[in-house]
């Protein structure tokens, strides 16, 4: 049988830990540039525009969040997701610091005093990370200059026409008048209040290494030390920050096993990654000292195998400082035992640690503070003087939140009319290499996503409301089945086997997927005493497996008065519209339609939404909206994604957890058809 063509398995690039997420360049989007000149009929005119969705920043207001608990809790995931979604979203500007990063040399041992020289360094390193953290706070570049543009008075020169010379002398008296108050009227550059016209500031403070950077005082791990930082903060009335603290606590042993095993997991990838280098570069090595005297070395075959995610966990921010690389590499294999030797010393190393570790308090001794307790990854959520639109967006966030695997499948509608004609935007339905894709991907989805691992596993399916994305979806089986069959051991766990009459979904047959795939569920694997009881009700909960869901926040970009035209008929109808877009792709927005910042606007609450599933979700959209999705799940910015290609029949799968960087793998299902569509100039 013919399999889909894997277009195989993509790690992210390894690249140093991102330090600073910042906002957009500008603080408006480029096509609006023209509008803020001076004119002869416009001579004052405004400075900058009022902010646009996603542009909008946190009202310029600096926080800094201090992320605390005890060890393997995935705070630096959490760290690192909460920074690219305010980033992402919001355009505000973030920066990480890793108390880790700052120790300098060998730290204090938990439950060993700590000595003259060991605090002289602690004082030190404390000192460093106050440095740093106030020259990101108080840096104001050139996005808030210009933020400011609003704050002065500009003045027209060369003034031709008599309305111009009229607005010229009301504005000499009006000069006149200013020189005198000025000081009532504009705001000084070195005010604090001018600082925030910008996009805000957010500084994450989180450790990679939470047993050996107890004793920092930025590790916030006791009372004092909670209360030292917030006073470092709130001290400098000049710097204006607000702190929060956010406390993740797990005491759920089953949410503990997991991340125990994701850790372990990543540890022994990475350690078979550093083998496989060292193989490579002894090889190498050898290899020339051999070519050097003149000898001939046979090149090896490539050994098939899964790529590795590389680089070390602290370059991204989702360590605990704790090598358990030897541990990882001889302990487990394939299997999801986690050996008891492993869980033993793991446990003794965080009671030890959670005997000198103070929690937040509750008894009022720190009900000063502001702080969110995350307990469970969401379970539970208590806040204290959490108020403010940036403090409730983040308690929201974190709400949803977790470091368990996600899977997330993205895959663009089939070929549609317009894809063939070349036009943008519509409600067309599928060509006839769009139907096939649809009979294809129906029949890809059970046996690629419905088993993860080879077992039978809950997963959902979005879809927009156009009806191009419905069709693509439309021969999906929806099979009804019991919750006890993804947890009993008499579930199923091996995707279903095809009989001789049924075919690959690279080479779909007729017929209707869906009934047949629903028929065999019922009939061979999911017997009837599941289903119903005595007098044919159903007796126990049950799961529909990729019960459909439309979101109209998923529909494409709308292009507005351009809807329905090829991007020839734009230039030739729209010509300084479509010369405005290719310089601002992100930001233009199409004569009475959307820009990419809109769709941002729109994309928000669906992302918390995708952030709390924990089962597989195939999402079916389009190219515009795809392209930002894609850019936030693997970290990339969103100013790349109007220039990222979406293929056709394509599904992308994105994986991700508390201690594993982002990976993709792509599967193209098929049929051949032409990319060079309409939707590429969206």
């Amino acid at each position: 049988r013919r399999e889909p063509q894997r277009q195989g398995r993509r790690s992210m690039e390894p690249r140093p830990r991102v330090e600073s997420s910042g906002a957009l360049n500008d603080v408006y989007v480029k096509s609006q540039e023209h509008l803020l000149r001076p004119t002869s009929e416009n001579p004052l005119p405004t400075s900058v525009p009022p902010p646009s969705a996603g542009m909008a920043g946190l009202i310029g207001v600096r926080h800094v969040l201090i992320v605390i608990g005890l060890p393997e809790r995935g705070k630096c995931f959490i760290a690192q997701r909460l920074s690219k979604y305010l980033y992402f979203f919001h355009g505000a500007e973030v920066k990480l610091f890793d108390v880790a990063e700052y120790m300098g040399c060998q730290p204090v041992d938990i439950g060993h005093a700590a000595q003259p020289q060991d605090e002289c360094r602690i004082e030190a390193s404390a000192n460093t990370l106050t440095r740093d953290l106030k020259l990101f706070l108080n840096s104001s570049g050139e996005a808030a200059r210009r933020a400011g543009g609003n704050m002065t008075v500009p003045v027209p020169r060369n003034c031709q026409t008599a309305q111009a010379r009229a607005a010229e002398r009301a504005m000499a008296a009006a000069r006149e008048e200013i020189q005198n108050t000025e000081q009532h009227l504009l705001v000084d550059e070195a005010d604090r209040r001018r600082k925030n016209v910008d996009s805000g500031k957010v500084a994450i403070i989180f450790t990679s290494d939470g047993m050996g950077s107890f004793y920092e005082k930025w590790a916030c791990t006791s009372k004092e030390r909670r209360r030292w930082a917030a006073e470092t903060i709130q001290s400098d009335k000049r710097l204006g920050a607000k702190v929060i603290f956010i406390e993740v606590i797990v005491n759920s042993a089953k949410l503990m096993e997991q991340n125990l095993l994701s850790k372990i997991r990543h540890e022994r990838r990475l350690s078979r990654g550093a083998e496989a280098r060292d193989s490579r570069d002894s090889r190498q090595s050898r290899e020339g000292e051999e070519n050097a005297r003149g000898i001939a070395v046979p090149s090896s075959p490539a050994t098939p195998g899964r790529p590795t995610r590389a680089s070390s966990s602290r370059n991204h921010g989702y360590g605990s400082g704790y090598d358990w690389s030897a541990a990882a590499a001889e302990a487990l294999e394939e299997s999801d035992d986690i050996p008891p030797r492993l869980v033993r010393e793991f446990h003794a190393r965080v009671n030890r640690f959670a005997r000198v570790y103070v929690s937040l308090q509750e008894d009022g001794s720190e009900d000063d503070l502001s702080y969110i307790k995350l307990i469970n990854y969401g379970d539970k959520v208590v806040t204290n003087r959490m108020h403010g639109y940036l403090r409730m967006r983040i308690a929201q966030f974190l709400s949803v939140i977790h470091p368990t695997p996600h899977v997330i499948y993205l895959s663009r509608h089939g070929q549609s009319e317009y894809n063939v004609l070349g036009k943008l935007g519509g409600n067309p339905p599928l060509s006839p290499a769009g139907q096939e894709y649809a009979r294809r991907l129906a029949q890809w989805v059970p046996r690629h996503i419905f088993y993860q691992h080879g077992v039978l596993t809950k997963c959902r399916l979005w879809t927009s409301s156009l009806q191009r994305t419905i069709l693509t979806a439309t021969h999906i089986p929806h099979p009804i089945v019991p919750a006890s069959s993804f947890d009993s051991p008499d579930g199923i766990s091996s995707p279903p086997r095809r009989g001789s009459h049924e075919t690959d979904a690279a080479t779909p047959s007729g017929g209707t997927p869906s009934h047949r795939f629903r028929s065999r569920q019922r009939s061979r694997q999911l017997p009837p005493r599941y289903l119903q009881g005595d007098e044919g009700v159903l007796n126990e909960p049950v799961w529909e497996q990729m019960s459909p869901r439309v979101y109209r926040n998923l529909d494409e970009i709308f292009a507005g008065e351009c809807e329905g035209m090829t991007y020839e008929e734009i230039q030739h109808s729209f010509p300084s519209e479509a010369k405005m877009r290719a310089t601002d792709k992100i930001g233009f927005r199409y004569p009475r339609g959307e820009s990419y910042l809109d769709i941002l606007a729109r994309l928000d609450p669906l992302v918390h939404e995708l952030e709390s599933y924990h089962e597989p979700l195939l999402l079916v959209s389009h190219q515009a909206v795809l392209r930002l999705l894609y850019c936030y799940l693997t970290g990339r910015t969103r100013a790349q994604a109007p220039k990222l290609s979406m293929p056709l029949h394509t599904v992308i799968r994105i994986t991700y957890d508390g201690w594993t960087p982002p990976t993709e793998e792509r599967f193209y299902l098929g049929p051949e058809c032409s990319q060079t569509d309409g939707q590429t100039h969206l």
